[in-house]
């Protein structure tokens, strides 16, 4: 019989289906159906740096008139901050506490260190390993590439030097020289990245003439570039890749395995259509496996990466090509 199991980030999981950061990870109950339900680990809810930081500021300037002094300033500063990862640490335990499958920690990064202290101390409290989502918008149009570069680069590095659990780093796919970074990541050491994260979308409308936030979900047509990316670099590193984004069916997951993802992840596909989802991923999957022989993941993970396949020449096509009839 088949076996779903496989490996991501040194973690064993029984599943290479992972439920992504989502409101479906960010409550205890949600996270135990995703276990039942067949997920092999789960990613709670990320914590966001760059939320906690404005909602500090909120409180510290609404009770401004009674902080007459720095150092008051300064202590309640520090127990709102805490207040937030408290919060968030309380739902890490709990899940360590109800669940049997790989709990990995999620944070949001804006600055290159501030976000260190949440990470260690999720660590701390058992995570079992930590994903960190790093996404910079260089709207500045004085800032140039090298910067953007130099930064990520300084943000991998440090990550690796605080970080001493498995640690995956969660990217976007607009910068420039792709390949490049994900090689960086690789060279420091790090255990995992997800291709690719997800931003968020602004979007208008037009009768109240207002910034809204546009569709949040992907749909089934999402998944191209992480699968392009997933096949040219999965050969090519030695830390495992983990594909998101559009990963609605089995046929898409499939595709990511043979591409030379050790895992994917899924948000979109389960909160559009239930637990019930991961079940059904898990079921073809293991169904398509029986029907080509295979037993287990890695007899066919990998196998369209572009170093193993005679074609894998393809996965770097930009155009399409005008097929000319010679009949």
């Amino acid at each position: 019989m088949a076996s779903l199991e496989t490996k991501y980030l040194g973690l064993s999981l029984k599943s290479p289906v992972i439920v992504g950061s989502s409101p479906l990870t960010q409550n205890v109950v949600s996270l135990e159906k995703c276990e039942e339900a067949g997920a092999g680990a789960v990613v709670l809810k990320s914590i966001f740096e760059e939320q906690i930081e404005s909602e500090v500021k909120a409180e510290v300037e609404a009770n401004d008139e009674y902080l007459n002094f720095s150092s008051a300033h300064n202590v309640y500063k520090r127990a709102a901050t805490d207040f937030y990862i408290d919060k968030y640490i309380k739902l890490l335990v709990s899940a360590k506490k109800e669940l049997s499958i790989p709990v990995i920690a999620s944070v949001c990064c804006k600055s290159l260190s501030s976000w260190s202290e949440y990470a260690e101390r999720f660590v701390e409290n058992g995570a079992d390993a930590i994903e960190l989502n790093y996404y910079p918008i260089t709207s500045d149009a004085r800032v140039d590439g090298r910067k953007v570069d130099d930064e990520f680069f300084s943000f991998i590095e440090f990550a690796r030097k605080h970080i001493s659990c498995p640690l995956a780093i969660k990217m976007g796919s607009k910068y420039s020289a792709l390949a490049n970074k994900i090689k960086a990541i690789d060279k420091e050491g790090i255990e995992g990245v997800v291709l690719f994260n997800r931003t968020f979308r602004p979007d208008v409308d037009i009768e109240k003439m207002q910034i809204v936030s546009g569709c949040p979900t992907t749909d089934g047509n999402d998944y191209t570039d992480t699968l392009r990316w997933t096949a040219l670099m999965s050969g090519e590193v030695k830390m495992d890749i983990c594909s998101n984004t559009g990963i609605h069916s089995s046929e898409t997951a499939i595709k990511m395995l043979l591409a030379g993802a050790k895992a994917f992840e899924v948000a979109s596909l389960p909160i559009k259509e239930g637990f019930g989802s991961i079940t059904r991923l898990n079921n073809e999957i293991k169904a398509w496996m029986e029907r080509h022989n295979f037993n287990s993941i890695s007899d066919f993970c990998g196998r369209l990466a572009q170093e193993e396949s005679s074609d894998g020449y393809k996965w770097e096509r930009t155009q399409f090509l005008k097929i000319i009839s010679r009949d």
